[in-house]
């Protein structure tokens, strides 16, 4: 099989090549001119350059392809609304086009658990597959966007097989929101638990995803499917930050406010800070994202691909960490066994 992977230098992309070359499929990385193409050349990936504003560079892409894996999109949280439709949207829209015209068989779309409106969670709702929900909020531009982009495979993509997968909350090695976000926001004493952290998070390893997302390709039952890679461990919002506490070598999160306070400086920041890692941080999307209970059941999914997430947390944790301690040169004897039970 030869398949073209869309954000192939990305944290989930760059797992889901490494998972296709070492099956012995042939692959295509689109990358942007720039991007850092070393570790996808060492696994044996073929790297084109292009854009998801440029046709041309995407039906290069596609040709000859049997399958495309999308995971390319705007992922920060923050930004204008415009952004987001040119990036997740239109670019989309422009892929499905170039891969249709190209003969591509089966259009892979990787989406998000962020799009089910956070009053489904706030109500404590277990979503599955077949689970209904209303528009994300305008608040939430990123998950607004990305059902939008699902739309758009759903409607262009025929001829084409198409799978929509969206995924839990990622962790793992090559997870650069770490060193740019997260390290900083628990450094300036930013973080804080939202409620008593005792909310489940839908918590799924990166290298787990990326076997769904390849099995989503693959498997003729998944023609035309909404699926979900969720974890299988009950994890909690204190359970996660106090890991990634522990593997910055930081002092634990212990200060809490009420969820309903948080958002509501939430909605605040957005009006205050524009950029930097409160602006991240204090955004009515990061608290629901963070403070609501994320139960999501993907069982259906599971049984489909044959597939299920088989990494401990606290190994996956493991994992991040030595990754980022080798990659940002920490000082010798820094943990990477993060987890303290």
């Amino acid at each position: 099989m030869k398949a073209l992977v869309t954000g192939g230098t990305g944290f989930v992309g760059s797992h889901l090549i490494e998972q296709l070359r070492a099956r012995g499929d042939d692959v295509v990385a689109l990358c942007r001119p720039g991007s850092n193409r070393g570790l996808l050349e060492d696994i044996g990936a073929e790297v084109r350059y292009g854009d998801l504003d440029d046709l041309a560079s995407l039906e290069a892409a596609c040709a000859e392809c049997d399958v495309v894996y999308h995971c390319a999109a705007r992922v920060e949280i923050i930004g204008a609304w415009d952004a987001f439709r040119r990036t997740t949207i239109d670019g989309t829209r422009r892929l499905v086009d170039a891969a249709v015209k190209c003969g591509v068989k089966r259009f892979v779309f990787v989406s998000s658990c962020g799009v089910y409106h956070p009053r489904l969670m706030a109500a404590g709702q277990t979503i599955n597959e077949f689970t209904e929900s209303p528009d994300p909020p305008e608040w939430f531009p990123y998950a607004k966007a990305k059902l939008a982009a699902e739309r758009v495979v759903r409607e262009l993509a025929p001829p084409m097989e198409w799978t929509i997968i969206r995924l839990g909350y990622l962790y793992g090695p090559r997870n650069r929101t770490m060193k740019s976000y997260l390290e900083p926001v628990m450094k300036g004493g930013i973080m804080t638990l939202l409620g008593d952290g005792s909310n489940p998070m839908a918590l799924v390893y990166v290298a787990d995803a990326a076997k769904a997302i390849l099995l989503a390709g693959v498997t003729p039952a998944a023609a035309g499917k909404l699926l979900i890679a969720g974890g299988h461990e009950h994890l909690t919002q204190k359970d996660y930050f106090d890991a990634m506490a522990d593997g910055f070598n930081l002092p634990r999160v212990t200060k809490k406010v009420p969820y309903g306070v948080a958002f509501f400086f939430g909605w605040l920041g957005e009006y205050l800070f524009k950029s930097g890692p409160r602006a991240a941080a204090m955004r009515r999307c990061a608290i629901a994202l963070t403070g609501l209970p994320q139960r999501i059941n993907c069982d259906y999914t599971q049984k489909l691909l044959n597939w299920k997430p088989e990494t401990r947390f606290a190994d996956g944790m493991h994992e991040a960490f030595r990754w980022y301690h080798a990659e940002y040169n920490r000082p010798a004897g820094a943990s990477t066994s993060p987890v303290r039970r």
